[in-house]
This record gives C-alpha cells, sequence and structure tokens, in this order.
C-alpha cells in the first residue's frame, strides 16, 4: 500500500492540479538544462569575442535598460492573477476581456515610452553613465536605439506568455525562451567566428532582435489554436476592467520598481566603485549562483497560477499539503548551495579559466543570498498567487533606503563586489521572517487587515 500510494504521488497522469503541476515541472526541468548550458557557454564565447571592458559595458547596458521594465505597471503579473481566475472559474468571455485590455494599456505605455526615450536618447551622454572611453559615442548611441527599441517591444509581445503562465501551462512559456537564447547563441557563435572581434552593435541587435521575432510567431500561432477564444479584439478592450487589473498591478508594479532598484543598480554601483572590469566578475558569481535559483524557479513557477487556482476554490487541503513539500525540497536546495561555496573555485576555473578570479568572500556572500532566496520563495509564491501582496510591498518599500545606505557603507569597506551584494542580502531580511507569518496566517484564514490585502 505505501508503494502504491507513493507511486501515485509520482504520478504525470492526470488532469489534477498537482499532476499537470509535475508534468510542466518535468518539462522545464529539461529546457531549463539547455538554457543552463547555453548561458553558461554565452560567457567564454563573449568575453572571447569581445574585451572584459565590453562585455561589462554590456552588462551594465541591459541592466540599466531593465529599469524600463517597471513601466508595464504591473500589468503582466496582474493578468496572470486576473486570467487564472477567470478560467478557474470558466469565463472565457472575461477572460477574453481582459487578455484585450491588458495588450491595450500595454501599447498605449509603452509607445509612450518608445517615443520620450528616442527624444531623449540622443543627449544623452553614455560614456559617462557607462564610465567608459573604450567605445565611441556614436556606436553608443546606435546600441543603445537598437537595443531600447526591441526591448520595448519585447515587453509588447511576451504577454502571450503571462497567458500561458496563468494557464498553468509555464512549461511553453520556458520553450519559447530556451528557444530564443538557443537561436541567439548560435547567431552569436556564427558572429564571432565569420566577424570582425568587439562588434557590439551587431552583437547588441541580435540578441535584442531574436526573441521578439520569436513572441511573435508563438502569438499568432497560440491566439489562432488553442487561445482562439482568448484572441485580442478592439472590441473587447473594456477599460472598466482596468481598475481591477491595475488595482492589483500596481501592487506588483512597486514589487518591480524595488526589485529594479536593488538588482539593476548594483551592476552600476560596481562599475562606479570599482570600474566595468569587476562587473565581470560579480556576473560570473551571479550566474554560478542562480544555477539553483533557476532550478528551483521552475518547481515554483507553476505553484503561482495553481495557488491562485486552489484558493479560488478553497482548496486549503492541497495549499498546506504542497507548502510543506516544498520547504523540505527548498531545504534541501540550501544544503547544495553550501556544497557549491567549497567547489567553487574549481568551477569558475574549468568555466572561464584564469581570465576572471572570483573572491571566495564573494562566493560566500552570494551564497548566503541564495539560500535566503530559496527559503522564502515558497512563501513570496503563494502570496502573490492569493495576490494579497500588501504587506510585501511595504517591506521591499523599507529594503530600499536600507541597501541604498549600505551599498555606500559596503562600497568603502570592500575592494570589490561583496560590499554590494552584502548590501542586497541584509535588505531583504525583513521578508525572511514577514512571509511565512502571513502565509500560515492565510491559509490557516487568520489573516486580518494588511495581512490579507
Amino acid at each position: 500500500m505505501i508503494v502504491k500510494e507513493l507511486l501515485s504521488r509520482l504520478t504525470l497522469k492526470g488532469d489534477s492540479r498537482g499532476s499537470k503541476a509535475k508534468r510542466q515541472i518535468l518539462y522545464s526541468f529539461l529546457l531549463q538544462g539547455l538554457s543552463v548550458l547555453i548561458g553558461l557557454l554565452y560567457i567564454p564565447l563573449l568575453l572571447d569575442y569581445l574585451t572584459q571592458e565590453k562585455y561589462g559595458i554590456w552588462l551594465t547596458l541591459t541592466s540599466i535598460l531593465g529599469w524600463f521594465s517597471f513601466f508595464d505597471i504591473g500589468l503582466g503579473n496582474g493578468l496572470r492573477n486576473k486570467l487564472a481566475e477567470a478560467i478557474a472559474r470558466d469565463d472565457v468571455a472575461l477572460g477574453q476581456k481582459y487578455v484585450s485590455t491588458t495588450y491595450a494599456l500595454l501599447i498605449g505605455i509603452f509607445g509612450i515610452v518608445l517615443v520620450l526615450f528616442h527624444g531623449c536618447n540622443f543627449f544623452l551622454n553614455w560614456n559617462s553613465i557607462l564610465n567608459t572611453q573604450g567605445i565611441e559615442s556614436e556606436e553608443l548611441y546606435v546600441l543603445t536605439s537598437i537595443v531600447f527599441t526591441f526591448f520595448i517591444l519585447r515587453f509588447i509581445v511576451q504577454l502571450i506568455s503571462v497567458i500561458y503562465l496563468a494557464d498553468q501551462l509555464p512549461s511553453i512559456t520556458k520553450l519559447m525562451t530556451t528557444s530564443g537564447n538557443l537561436l541567439s547563441f548560435m547567431l552569436v557563435l556564427f558572429l564571432t567566428t565569420f566577424t570582425a572581434q568587439g562588434n557590439l552593435v551587431l552583437l547588441g541587435t541580435i540578441i535584442s532582435v531574436i526573441p521578439v521575432i520569436l513572441f511573435v510567431i508563438v502569438s499568432f500561432i497560440a491566439f489562432n489554436g488553442r487561445y482562439k477564444a482568448f484572441r485580442p479584439r478592439i472590441s473587447k478592450i473594456d477599460f472598466k476592467l482596468s481598475n481591477g487589473l491595475m488595482n492589483l498591478g500596481a501592487k506588483f508594479f512597486f514589487l518591480q520598481v524595488t526589485a529594479i532598484i536593488i538588482f539593476s543598480t548594483s551592476n552600476v554601483f560596481i562599475t562606479q566603485f570599482y570600474g566595468p572590469e569587476e562587473v565581470v566578475v560579480y556576473n560570473i558569481a551571479y550566474k554560478y549562483f542562480q544555477v539553483p535559483i533557476m532550478v528551483f524557479s521552475i518547481v515554483m513557477t507553476p505553484i503561482w497560477s495553481a495557488v491562485t487556482d486552489a484558493y479560488t476554490k478553497s482548496d486549503f487541503s492541497w495549499l498546506k499539503n504542497t507548502l510543506r513539500q516544498l520547504n523540505i525540497l527548498a531545504l534541501i536546495f540550501a544544503l547544495g548551495v553550501i556544497v557549491m561555496v567549497f567547489i567553487s573555485d574549481w568551477v569558475y576555473e574549468l568555466w572561464v579559466g584564469d581570465q576572471v578570479k572570483v573572491p571566495l568572500s564573494l562566493s560566500v556572500v552570494l551564497a548566503v543570498y541564495t539560500i535566503m532566496y530559496l527559503m522564502m520563495a515558497p512563501y513570496s509564491h503563494y502570496i502573490n498567487g492569493t495576490g494579497k501582496i500588501k504587506l510585501t510591498m511595504t517591506l521591499a518599500f523599507a529594503g530600499i533606503p536600507i541597501y541604498l545606505i549600505l551599498v555606500f557603507v559596503f562600497g568603502d569597506l570592500f575592494t570589490n563586489s561583496t560590499g554590494i551584494v552584502l548590501a542586497i542580502t541584509l535588505s531583504s531580511l525583513l521578508g525572511l521572517v514577514i512571509q511565512p507569518m502571513q502565509t500560515y496566517k492565510i491559509l490557516n484564514k487568520k489573516a486580518t487587515g494588511i495581512w490579507n490585502k
């Protein structure tokens, strides 16, 4: 009986919420494995093609452009929850209205952002912003114009991935991302083999354009196939629904802003304190310790919308059992991170050779941050799935001044990017305590006041 019960838990068959989640996790693991491999191969490829300074400039530039992502004011995550609720209630007409309205809002918002950027870009001194004289200002102007334009377009066309997430099919989203990365990698490999070294404009164009083309193709296929009933139409735009989308979206928006301020500015602070070469050191160590986060995120991705579905249907038994399993898994991953610290020097040497030296202190602090993230992830996904994120938003805002103060304190105390990572880690401590408390209050129907908003 015990063996039979265990096998039933592990089965991938069936249409239950748990079985669907397991299938998505398995498919996503396979795709993420390929994606991680591509990411690992990208770094030595780009280091060979570009100088370390140019690679650091590229990393810093993409971080800066990432700041503009907050202009979607959380509409993507708002749609994810609202559409998941509509699907749980089998309300296709409402789902189509939410999809159509979200597309309309994003096109309007990002259209304005695109016009404003190009109006200002001609006057921006990117050499000063990026702290470099190694690239001509005209080249940086062309590079930023191309990369930003397609970065903005991507935010609109990738909305199709949100629909798959709301439908508890994150593996399709992962397939789109991995396919884009693979195609970009193949073209960059061709570029590095048959063109002159250091063409940052051509490199940026390839990496920026390919995902946009891919999302457009997938959107056309999906809205003429599986999601034909959700196909956006002008006649289905209902700006009355925008209040619900934007109220929930605004909360996610504030969380996005805080994440952007903390994580996207890290490369800029490192560049200003230690130079663009140190950005490369930080990003190599960061990508190494991102591996367990990426793998764990595969498990967590279907959980968000599954929680929305379960919470909408008041299935608290499933919610509690699943949370216990996720906490055990998070602990196992945390032990794996400790092992990663002990073998980090060997991995760096195997990965990038002697081109970049990563200090042990940076690896240790990144490991601590990674463990904190893993322990918080189940609770943050539960809170996001229920949409009760006002308290999380408050904690995130409280963390910003703490982070900024610590950046300047540790930036002077340390001689490398270890201090910046330590500032990020310490500013996240509040969430490690508060989020589990809120989750248990929600699951036991004891959440009141700000705990239930």
